[in-house]
């Protein structure tokens, strides 16, 4: 599947449970899949300093996202930094990460 397709699908993905999520606090979502299957997702309005995106992203955004056929990996633009999310998901059981 190319880039434009996945990135579609992606998208598409976020509709329903996602979305109305985020925009109920006030804010957007949008995501890109690079042509290696990554997804850079991007919170708008309020939810682009909200402190609890990164539970957002390991509860919900993420785990939607890796079920689109094209996408390998999903990371948030700007994000404290990967590392950091990652901490914060594993802290609230959120991922099995170990960073």
């Amino acid at each position: 599947m190319g880039a434009k397709k996945t990135t579609r699908a992606a998208d598409r993905a976020l509709d329903g449970k996602v979305r109305q999520l985020v925009e109920a606090h006030g804010g957007g979502i949008s995501v890109d899949v690079d042509a290696d299957g990554d997804a850079h997702v991007t919170f708008h309005g309020r939810c682009a300093a909200c402190p609890s995106a990164p539970v957002t992203m390991g509860s919900l955004v993420r785990p939607t996202l890796l079920k689109i056929e094209g996408v390998r990996s999903v990371t948030r633009n700007g994000a404290v930094s990967r590392f950091a999310e990652a901490r914060i998901e594993k802290m609230f059981g959120l991922s099995e990460s170990t960073e």
